[in-house]
């Protein structure tokens, strides 16, 4: 490689490595442009939680820490009408690692879900 690629290479691996860092720190003190807010019950616990600015689908982002919960099985309910939108492969909603939550959306709809909690890496 020349030493100019070198350069680029460099440049944009170190915007990739200041990106997941960021990824990974947002959720602690979310960016303006997270206006996803949702504060969730899991098992028992209220949480307060942003979605990145993708919304729906995409994990919850615990606000301070760098947990994230991701959603596995989701049944949402509109007007009386349950709908199952998201069922992962292989998932087990009752499962021992399962978290159980749920909230109301902005729109009135009830989303009841089942996912993972993890921690995002540092």
């Amino acid at each position: 490689m020349t030493s100019s690629r070198h350069t680029a290479l460099a440049t944009v691996l170190a915007i990739a490595a200041v990106a997941l860092d960021l990824g990974t720190s947002q959720a602690t003190s979310p960016p303006e442009s997270w206006t996803n807010e949702r504060v969730i019950e899991c098992d028992g616990a209220e949480i307060r939680t942003f979605l990145t600015p993708g919304g729906f689908g995409t994990p919850f982002n615990v606000v301070g820490s760098n947990a994230v919960i991701i959603p596995k099985f989701v049944l949402v309910t509109i007007e009386g009408t349950t709908f199952l939108t998201v069922d992962v492969p292989g998932f087990d909603p009752e499962g021992a690692n399962a978290v159980h939550c749920m909230y109301v959306d902005p729109r009135g709809f009830l989303v009841d879900f089942r996912g993972l909690r993890t921690q995002a890496p540092h």
